[in-house]
């Protein structure tokens, strides 16, 4: 030890910087001086990015992070997890195997396969204390204190850049609710009316909280449901008017916003259906990044009426992702925002039968100066995939992503000889 100490702080910063992190939490142990010297390579490595979920404890610790002298300016990137407590499970047969995964290991509720255990012990469930944790996080809801909560987080966070809100990270606070409750209680589904009530209304607290707290946020991703292939439903975006009044009283000063959202199972007409969408994207009245993906695909229902309507007018980047589309729809998109757009994004994008070609679309944007620079990704003609062959290299490889644009127009003309459609070339 003596040793150690002796060593200069500016080599101890970087030997705490290769250490794991039960490593690093001894190294504190040690002495005030290590423990300061810990202190830097343990936030970035710990607290640089948290995954809180809508309970009282987790938010309570959220905002100890937040005033911590070190720890608070670590933050930057706030995971909100759409984890709630539902309906009490009808059977827990299967909960005791997962809440001992989790004491022993933290693994990740949102992957465990309950269906294929193979056992059937019953979990010891304390139904008086799960009762109660369903009726405190009816009250955090319902008085407004999750958005006291959140504004005051985001209000002291100096460093805070980006606010996610997600389904596939284990929050923190989830073993605290299996000490109480004996089982592992919560749901992160958007399935039954209560979670997608949930849901809507943890939206609303997230927006209000960005709204009160007066961040200079960069990015809201809502990318809950991603992984399953069922975003958001837009319905779930609407707000009360009470609340758009508010919201729009005091302009949200957000720049990009990412967004994956279902489509498939609205059983209204399409306008409406993209009205909502719309809606809420013009709470953002500053931005200059939308990300907007159709998860599962849009085939070709409500993408036409979306890239007649949306509008932005500092529009810099635009990622399109999921869609069956024709050329038509695509450069009408691309043309509202010319003035302003740097760089567009297509991926998963097809082109269906008769709706025209990509060539054609390539050469729209070369001639018009539609956008500077375009990346396409695993996109498609009808049932075919698209390629960009590199004929620089000496094995013509097929690209499936790639990058026209950075080099000037030659770089248009050249993607546009080289595309090619399955087995097929296409022909300028």
């Amino acid at each position: 030890m003596p040793a150690l100490l002796g060593i200069p702080n500016e080599i101890l910063f970087l030997i705490a910087g290769e250490l794991d992190s039960t490593s690093l939490c001894n190294l504190r142990l040690a002495s005030r001086n290590l423990n300061d010297v810990a202190l830097p390579a343990l936030s970035t490595r710990c607290f640089e990015t948290r995954y809180v979920m809508l309970q009282q404890h987790s938010l309570e610790n959220l905002i100890e992070i937040s005033r911590h002298r070190i720890f608070g300016p670590a933050l930057k990137n706030l995971t909100i997890c759409i984890d709630h407590l539902a309906g009490y499970p009808e059977d827990t047969r299967y909960w005791a195997d997962d809440t001992r995964h989790l004491q022993e290991g933290g693994v990740d509720h949102g992957s465990l396969d309950r269906n294929l255990k193979g056992t059937e012990e019953e979990a010891v469930v304390d139904r008086q204390a799960y009762d109660l944790l369903v009726e405190n996080q009816k009250f955090m809801m319902e008085s407004g204190l999750n958005i006291t909560y959140l504004a005051q987080v985001m209000a002291t966070l100096p460093n805070l850049e980006t606010v996610v809100v997600d389904d596939a990270f284990q929050p923190w606070g989830t073993t605290t609710l299996i000490r109480q409750a004996g089982l592992l209680p919560l749901t992160n589904a958007m399935e039954s009316f209560d979670s997608i009530e949930f849901v809507e209304q943890a939206l609303r607290a997230i927006v209000l909280a960005i709204v009160a707290s007066n961040i200079s946020l960069y990015e809201l991703d809502i990318a809950a449901g991603r992984l399953n292939a069922d975003g958001i439903r837009p319905s779930m975006l609407v707000f009360p008017q009470p609340v758009l009044r508010h919201i729009r009283s005091r302009p949200i000063g957000l720049t990009s916003l990412s967004l994956s959202v279902s489509t498939s199972r609205w059983i209204h007409t399409d306008s409406k259906c993209v009205s909502d969408l719309l809606e809420f994207i013009a709470l953002f009245p500053r931005l200059q990044r939308l990300s907007l993906e159709f998860n599962p695909l849009d085939e070709h229902e409500h993408f036409p009426e979306f890239s007649r309507r949306l509008q932005l007018q500092d529009l810099r980047y635009l990622g399109i992702i999921g869609v069956q589309c024709t050329e038509g729809e695509l450069v009408a998109l691309l043309l509202r925002h010319k003035d302003t757009l740097e760089e567009a994004y297509f991926s998963l994008v097809d082109i269906i039968s008769g709706g025209g070609s990509w060539q054609a679309l390539l050469a729209t944007v070369r001639d018009e100066l539609l956008v500077p620079v375009l990346e396409m990704n695993e996109c498609r003609s009808g049932d075919e995939a698209v390629y960009y062959r590199d004929s620089e290299r000496d094995d013509a490889i097929h690209l499936d992503t790639f990058e026209i644009g950075w080099t000037g127009i030659q770089d248009w003309t050249n993607t546009i000889n080289d595309l090619v459609i399955g087995d097929k070339e296409l022909v300028s």
